[in-house]
């Protein structure tokens, strides 16, 4: 099966003068269609940096980020990005429906099928009957399902999620990982999810890439073989997931990551 999206050897520095710091160095992975990926490491190695590199909002200095087979060079038509402030990503002057309606104004999508479409997608994610809610009008954790709505609304093939869960309560946390496996699943979506939680990494991922300390790279890449659908419960009392989750988490404390 062909990647659809390819990272080869990215470097990427911040900062001007003197003050430019390395943060990637020579990184590389690959992403296949319907995979869902966590991407984890030390805290400050770069993770959110390079997830604005693969949605071509930061440019690069090194290596190359391909998706369908073309270069990244801007945010490219087909990546979403979910961020973790919902506060922010969301606009306050508009009601939910119409900020599902707002992610699709770079799609081909009829305008006939826009607003059908955005029910469906909030129907999914559980809102109906808010939708002539604004954002703040509703809890924490119904913005990020709009927040994801809207990027599923994109008609986008790869979904980056940038800690999209760090700023919601426990149990909402639970509800929101079987909410995006599940809609993966039923959209056929590619995910890359950039988070700090191992627990949560292993729980959602087909495969989980760890990254090292700054200058970032892989580190390596475990296959999580825990049987689907997932659950709460069961998978996380998994000989498979209690191995890997052990070995991820060993892993990153042995780097002793700078801050």
């Amino acid at each position: 099966m062909h990647a659809l999206l390819e990272v080869r050897g990215l470097t990427k520095s911040l900062g001007d003068g003197a003050a430019r710091q390395p943060i990637i160095s020579d990184l590389s992975f690959e992403a296949r269609p319907g995979e869902f990926l966590s991407v984890v490491g030390p805290s400050g190695c770069g993770k959110t940096t390079l997830l604005m590199c693969l949605a071509g909002l930061y440019d690069i200095d090194g290596g190359s980020v391909a998706f369908q087979g073309h270069q990244v060079q801007s945010p490219p038509p087909g990546v979403s990005v979910v961020f973790q402030d919902y506060s922010r990503s969301l606009l306050p002057w508009k009601n939910n429906l119409d900020n599902v309606l707002f992610g699709m104004k770079r799609t081909e999508l009829p305008e006939a099928q826009r607003r059908p479409r955005a029910l469906e997608l909030l129907q999914a994610v559980g809102l109906t009957g808010y939708e002539t809610h604004f954002p703040w009008q509703v809890s924490g954790g119904m913005q990020q399902r709009v927040a994801i709505a809207r990027g599923l609304a994109a008609q986008s093939r790869l979904l980056l999620l940038d800690e999209p869960l760090a700023a919601v309560d426990a149990q909402t946390r639970a509800d929101l990982q079987d909410l995006l496996l599940d809609l993966a699943k039923r959209f056929n979506q590619t995910c890359l999810l950039v988070t700090h939680d191992v627990d949560e990494a292993v729980y959602v991922a087909d495969r989980v890439i760890v990254l090292s300390r700054r200058p970032t790279r892989v580190v390596t890449e475990f296959v999580v073989d825990c049987p689907k659908p997932r659950d709460q419960i069961t998978t996380r009392e998994h000989p498979d997931y209690l191995r890997l989750r052990h070995e991820v988490i060993s892993m990153i404390r042995s780097m002793r990551a700078v801050h």
